[in-house]
């Protein structure tokens, strides 16, 4: 199990400061879900430091809304949560499912990962770590801590 902290950013990747000016801390989970996020909404090249660390899930731009395409997705979005150790294979689930004509959701789910996340989150009978919308037509991913879209 990972028991990490880490600063909180804003949606623009910002350092955010606490009610008292001090820099703000995460909780595990917090910790987790900035670190899906942050996979998600990367694409290919766009950090420097790892250039491939990113889903690239903006590269589905103009693909059909197919279970090929999700299947796709689910494969990048796996390949960028596990590539560096972060998270291994068993920790993660990714579930793709289309909400509209042109509009997918991904959820994804950890295990082990953050302290106090029971089994049965990972079991999708819980709520997803993180879940993001991604619009085929322009390639837009917004992602939504917890929950669901």
């Amino acid at each position: 199990m990972q028991d990490k902290q880490d600063l909180i950013v804003d949606s623009g990747g910002d350092i955010t400061a606490d009610e008292t000016g001090d820099l703000s801390l995460s909780t595990p989970l917090q910790a987790v879900q900035q670190d899906v996020i942050f996979r998600l909404m990367t694409a290919h090249l766009d950090y420097e430091p790892d250039p491939y660390i990113g889903a690239d899930l903006p590269k589905y731009k103009r693909f059909q809304n197919t279970r090929r395409t999700a299947d796709y997705m689910k494969a990048s979005v796996l390949e960028s949560l596990t590539k560096d150790g972060r998270f291994t294979q068993g920790m993660v689930a990714v579930d793709v499912v289309p909400i509209a004509r042109n509009r997918v959701a991904v959820y994804v789910f950890i295990k082990d990962a953050v302290v106090g996340t029971e089994e049965e989150t990972y079991e999708r009978v819980g709520v997803p770590v993180v879940s993001a919308t991604i619009d085929l037509d322009n390639g837009l991913v917004t992602a939504l801590t917890g929950g669901t879209t």
